[in-house]
């Protein structure tokens, strides 16, 4: 890549953003505008629903004692003793009645809610001095309290009259310790009383923590998509992209060189908009400060000031790679668009599958882990909060966890839109009216010998959602409730959907699913790597364990599930050949042969262990990605260089049924001593060192020999009808 045409390149593209009207509107003038007003308009909305004085209508105040009272001297009030601050107490107005007709009669009462004649009524009993003379305890001394739950007002002055008289309860009891001469711990013996230690500028980072993350992303995300659009689908409209291509810049420096313009809008534009805020909320605690007369509002002030310089400074740091990741998915994205009207569409999808991400980090109880660090998005905005609040120990510690992911996801979609810029088909495609009769006559009559990219990921989608569906009905049902439902489950749900679209969209479903007998020697191979991975991947789980705890439910789950089989016969079928069967024609056979339709035979063994890896998480447990996917890759290779599905199903069976007989072979007492010898761990199936490092040379021999083989197996084309009879006998 020669970094001279990528700066040509980008000093283009920046140059034609700065003559754009509408990027330069959302990158400058959005955010000057914005936030100024929002902060104008809290203001005012703030003055405007201030809390109001509401009314509340006392029924039967001839009832009263006069020792403590509850009402003012006028009786248009509460008594201010019992409000924290006389301003609190003309917030809560009172109108009194005496108990008679017609406010004797409940619906009166009622209605007069509903008229707004008051927000709230209070109806004293007749024998309330009575009863408190007695000395009985007035929790005994039915008070109801009429209010609307449907209306906000309502509600407010039931609150508020609720903290009346519970004060006024104190009171009454404090005058009854005094006449009795009793101390006032007779009735508490024990105070509590929370005290915050929080300081003023904590609290600020508390909240600035949780907004400032969300509006890096959502800043960073709107920043790198319009650009991108303009870029690529903006290009194509203007007739440009024909002449940039035949430049002495080659497709990936024309992706680099727009892709740094991405970056700089999506940096310029969450800057922008982070200095507008923090300028905006000084002016408001300016605001709030030069009125602060109590600790509510200096609390306020510091809760609105903006986070401090050490934040800003983390901020700026991690909008660096937030924008490189936004950059790249955009730019991969806008290359398949036609126009611009076209790549507005993806804006909708892309924002949902961002908005969960970021809102996960607002729950209560979301901490930073190794777990959190890796999923994109979430990640970076859990760090960022970290470091705002000066959980600096924490940060550290998952600091290269987070940003090494994230600028992996980035370059993964960056590779994505260089590969999109090499294929003449996206680039210049023509804007398809898309009609579902012409689309079905088009799949069944115009057959390809092996299904497309978006055929594979049709049918993992389909696999994802019935094994879903299938996950939640065993799980109502208790796991292990029916073993035949779990075979059939398996076979339904991820045998059936790729032999379905084999037969029905291919011309050759015997060599879209492999159906070939592989020579002996990748049998040979299959069972040797089966056997060497063993040890390492075994010692892969309980580290994965330890850095992603298992839930104690899960696990009792588990357990109790392997109890419900009746014998280590069903164990291994449920567990280790059916799935085996069922995984490898899904995953090495049908989605393998569409990914490498449309990619590098690298980036498809690639592709679908990650997917193949995403299937265990739903079926079993998040911890079993790592493995998975590791052991996708290898039997990938397997696939493809062997040209059969037939070793990896060899390897499969080997491997999950190797777990399952590790249980039952170290429980028997007449094999303990061989267990002993071999396992260092034999509950945990961990090996002695001296196994695992024989079989991590071993394994790391068997790969290398294996990416050394001849290659794809070279298949002759096969469009005969008669191919889809012969696919059944093929592996006789």
């Amino acid at each position: 890549m020669r970094w001279s045409n990528v700066f040509v390149i980008f000093r283009r593209e920046v140059r034609d953003q700065v003559r754009d009207r509408r990027t330069l509107f959302m990158i400058f003038v959005l955010p000057i505008l914005l936030y100024p007003i929002l902060g104008i308009g809290v203001v005012q909305f703030s003055a405007a629903f201030e809390q109001k004085p509401r009314t509340a209508l006392v029924i039967g105040s001839e009832f009263l004692p006069t020792v403590v009272p509850l009402l003012n001297a006028e009786k248009n009030g509460f008594d201010v003793s019992l409000f924290d601050s006389p301003d609190e107490a003309t917030k809560l107005r009172v109108r009194v009645e005496r108990a008679e007709p017609p406010w004797l009669d409940e619906s009166v009462r009622e209605q007069a809610i509903r008229d707004r004649v008051a927000e709230a009524v209070v109806v004293l009993p007749p024998d309330l001095i009575q009863r408190l003379e007695k000395a009985e305890s007035l929790e005994s001394v039915e008070t109801p309290i009429l209010y609307d739950s449907t209306d906000e007002p309502s509600q407010i002055t039931n609150l508020r009259v609720k903290e009346v008289f519970s004060r006024w309860k104190k009171k009454i009891v404090s005058a009854r310790l005094e006449r009795d001469q009793k101390p006032p711990s007779y009735t508490e013996p024990i105070a509590i009383k929370s005290v915050d230690i929080a300081t003023e500028s904590e609290v600020g980072g508390s909240v600035w923590s949780r907004l400032f993350p969300f509006l890096l992303v959502m800043m960073s995300l709107t920043g790198a998509f319009y650009p991108a659009i303009d870029l690529c689908a903006g290009e194509k409209e203007r007739g440009t992209m024909e002449t940039l291509l035949i430049s002495p810049a080659s497709r990936a420096e024309i992706v680099m060189g727009k892709f740094l313009t991405v970056v700089l809008a999506s940096m310029m534009t969450a800057l922008l908009n982070l200095v507008s805020m923090g300028l905006t909320g000084i002016q408001l605690a300016n605001q709030v400060s030069g009125i602060a007369t109590g600790g509510g509002h200096r609390r306020l002030s510091s809760v609105i000031a903006p986070p401090t310089f050490t934040a800003a400074f983390w901020m700026l740091l991690l909008l660096i790679p937030l924008s490189v990741f936004f950059s790249a998915i955009c730019l991969a994205l806008a290359v398949l668009a036609k126009s611009m009207k076209e790549g507005q569409y993806y804006m909708t999808p892309l924002y949902l599958v961002c908005l969960p991400l970021i809102f996960l980090t607002l729950a209560p109880g979301i901490e930073l882990n190794l777990f959190y660090s890796l999923v994109p998005v979430t990640g970076v905005s859990l760090l960022l909060r970290a470091l705002i609040l000066g959980d600096y120990a924490n940060a550290w510690r998952y600091f290269l966890p987070v940003l090494v992911p994230t600028i992996v996801y980035g370059g993964i979609a960056l590779r994505w839109a260089i590969d999109q810029f090499q294929r003449e088909d996206v680039l210049f495609r023509e804007a398809e009216r898309f009609e579902l009769k012409s689309w079905i006559r088009h799949l069944l009559r115009d057959k390809e010998p092996t299904p497309t990219g978006g055929e594979a990921l049709l049918c993992f989608v389909l696999m994802l959602t019935s094994a879903w569906f299938l996950i939640q009905y065993l799980t109502a049902r208790g796991l292990g409730s029916s073993t035949t439902i779990m075979a059939a489950g398996q076979v339904a749900f991820i045998l059936t959907p790729p032999l379905a679209m084999a037969f029905v969209l291919t011309s050759s479903p015997r060599r879209t699913l492999r159906l070939y007998w592989p020579k002996t020697c990748y049998l040979l191979l299959a069972i040797g790597l089966a056997f060497a991975l063993n040890p390492l991947v075994n010692e892969l789980r309980p580290i994965v364990e330890q850095l992603f705890p298992v839930s104690p439910l899960i696990k009792a789950a588990l357990d109790q599930m392997m109890t419900k089989l009746p014998n280590l016969q069903v164990a291994l079928l449920l567990f280790a050949v059916i799935p085996a069967i069922c995984e490898e024609f899904a995953f090495r056979g049908y989605i393998l042969a569409g990914l490498e339709s449309g990619h590098s035979t690298r980036s498809a063994i690639l592709l679908q262990a990650l997917l193949f890896g995403f299937l265990h998480v739903l079926l079993s447990l998040f911890q079993q990605l790592f493995n998975a996917t590791l052991l996708g890759v290898v039997l990938g290779l397997l696939a493809v260089r062997s040209g059969s599905i037939v070793p990896g199903i060899v390897f499969h069976v080997l491997n999950n049924g190797m777990a399952i007989l590790l249980s039952s072979w170290v429980s028997d007492p007449s094999t303990h001593e061989v267990a002993t010898w071999i396992y260092r761990d034999p509950k945990q199936g961990l090996y002695h060192w001296w196994i695992v490092v024989v079989g991590g040379i071993a394994s790391a021999y068997l790969i290398a020999l294996l990416n050394r083989g001849p290659g794809k197996r070279k298949l002759k084309p096969d469009s005969s009808k008669a191919d889809s009879l012969e696919a059944f006998h093929s592996l006789n």
